[in-house]
């Protein structure tokens, strides 16, 4: 068979997630779980901590429309074009990213994309040195940026909504939080999440996130 006769079908699938996410509403937005170049790939905990943290940014403005975690992280390392992961959430925005993690420095790469015609909104880079300081600074950043981005598409002024909650300023303890956070979410290896935010709230006792977590673990062991 031709390259052609192969083409068309995956064209044809292609153009019809195109069509569909053309007619869904435009405040619909999903964040994708952030992929992991860090060299050892081993900071899977930290990408998926960051999306996350993005994901509940925005999910406090009151004017978007956010996919859950669970729906969103559902398509990691599918493969799908976004074109096709917007169609299946029925959301008309993606925020898709990676983050590098090596050594002292953090390099985390975002970039926020209209489905309807798989469009680069907006992109950018950060090159930080590794601190919970930078961290946040870095969610907050992103998170205004893509408010902004689309506020001045759909007419609306939501930035003052963004407010980052700075829980810590012990970057060891929120790693920890983070590696946690990730076992309790996906109910595995519980007795290690229990030991990591014990670990946490000693490093940072006034650390609330970390012990919301800790609390809520406490009906699964």
């Amino acid at each position: 068979p031709s390259d052609e006769a192969f083409e068309a079908p995956v064209n044809a699938v292609a153009d019809a997630a195109i069509e569909t996410t053309a007619a869904l509403p435009a405040a619909t937005i999903a964040v994708l779980p952030f992929a992991d170049l860090s060299p050892d790939g081993d900071q899977e905990y930290f990408s998926d901590g960051i999306s996350e943290e993005i994901l509940n940014l925005l999910a406090g403005v009151a004017e978007l429309d956010v996919t859950s975690r669970t729906s969103a992280f559902q398509f990691k390392g599918r493969g799908l074009g976004i074109p096709e992961i917007a169609a299946n959430l029925n959301v008309r925005h993606v925020v898709e990213g990676s983050v590098r993690k090596a050594g002292s420095t953090l390099r985390i790469t975002a970039q926020l994309i209209d489905a309807q015609d798989d469009r680069h909104l907006w992109s950018d880079t950060f090159d930080k040195p590794l601190t919970a300081e930078s961290v946040f600074a870095i969610q907050d950043e992103i998170a205004k940026v893509i408010v902004n981005a689309l506020g001045e598409t759909l007419g609306f002024d939501a930035s003052d909504d963004i407010e980052v909650r700075v829980g810590t300023d012990n970057l060891s303890a929120y790693e920890k939080f983070l590696k946690a956070r990730s076992l309790f979410v996906s109910r595995v290896d519980l007795d290690v999440a229990e030991d990591l935010l014990i670990a946490a709230v000693e490093q940072d006792p006034e650390f609330a996130e970390a012990w919301e977590i800790r609390s809520a673990l406490q009906f699964l062991l």
